[in-house]
């Protein structure tokens, strides 16, 4: 009788809607369409390690590269809606491919519910070849004005390339862009003087910073990072320029509103933890808070109405 009776309470259980069972019963999958040691991938890793001590359950990050990172976003929003599935979404995923991509197998404001804020500022920076005579940005664009055509900085195909011909573009600068499907091959150019200039990541650039092999001119934001506060913004130069780069976690549309609020309160009690923001800091990054349901839903959409101004302001068309 106890048998039948557990087997019983155990189908009930599992004919319950997913807003009616407790939240995270099972594993949660965080799908993040970048490669493993990138900033989105090492934050998520970070944020995951905590969120499963914090709910006593396993979250699990899985990376998807595949077609610039839109399977792993596909993938998600195909995902059942019931909290189990959720992504790292970026300023590229949620907000600029869908002006760059002519058949996007996904629509971000159809498809997408936000449910926290994980990092709201990425520092990119740009940097010169130690033999450039730029000191900072103002000299890079003069120097740039001074010789049309003679410089070039490498930038990877996503928000680097597009970023780097925005500000570039605004500062009336003609440098052209290099583009690179790797990170990694643009740094070796650049230290090498095969391109002048780069924009990329903090992160990623760090260590040749450090070496002296590339010297960083600005971040690209509207004020100073707080790692780093000797470094000019680039909004110090270009007033009101803001590239920033963000990322906020996401579930597929139709999740229950009281699932994505869990994850924006477990989330909340992370991200404000000093390790995790110290961490982020150390990474390029800063967070203040996960947000909430309503400001995040805000925020995507004039993210999204920004870089589409921006996109086609520079004549960029959807491929």
């Amino acid at each position: 009788m106890k048998s039948l009776l557990c087997i019983l309470a155990a189908s009930l259980i599992a004919a319950l809607p997913a807003a009616a069972q407790p939240w995270p019963a099972k594993t949660v999958r965080i799908m993040v369409p970048n490669a493993p040691g990138s900033g989105p991938d090492l934050l998520a890793r970070l944020a995951s390690d905590r969120l499963a001590r914090l709910l006593a359950m396993s979250f699990v990050v899985e990376n998807n590269t595949a077609g610039a990172g839109i399977v792993a976003a596909r993938n998600a929003a195909k995902s059942a809606p019931d909290g189990y599935t959720l992504l790292i979404g970026t300023v590229t995923s949620l907000a600029i491919n869908p002006f760059v991509f002519a058949e996007l197998p996904y629509r971000p404001e159809r498809d997408f519910a936000g449910a926290a804020m994980v990092y709201d500022t990425s520092s990119q920076v740009v940097a010169v070849h130690p033999e450039v005579p730029a000191a900072n940005l103002a000299e890079l664009i003069a120097l740039a004005k001074s010789q049309p055509g003679k410089l070039a900085y490498a930038a990877d195909r996503g928000l680097a390339s597009i970023v780097g011909e925005w500000m570039f573009r605004t500062a009336g600068a003609p440098i052209t862009l290099i583009p690179y499907k790797s990170p990694a091959q643009s740094l070796t150019d650049t230290s090498a003087g095969r391109t002048q200039a780069i924009i990329i990541s903090l992160a990623a650039i760090d260590n040749l910073r450090r070496a002296g092999k590339l010297r960083v001119l600005a971040v690209i934001s509207v004020k100073r990072f707080p790692g780093l506060p000797d470094l000019p913004a680039v909004a110090e130069t270009l007033p009101g320029f803001n590239g920033n780069g963000w990322s906020t976690l996401v579930a597929p549309a139709g999740t229950p509103v009281e699932i994505l609020r869990r994850i924006n309160q477990a989330t909340d009690q992370v991200v404000r933890e000093r390790e995790y923001t110290q961490r982020l800091l150390a990474l390029g990054y800063t967070i203040d808070g996960a947000g909430t349901l309503e400001s995040i839903a805000e925020f995507h959409r004039s993210e999204r109405e920004k870089w589409g101004r921006v996109i086609r302001e520079l004549g960029i068309k959807p491929e």
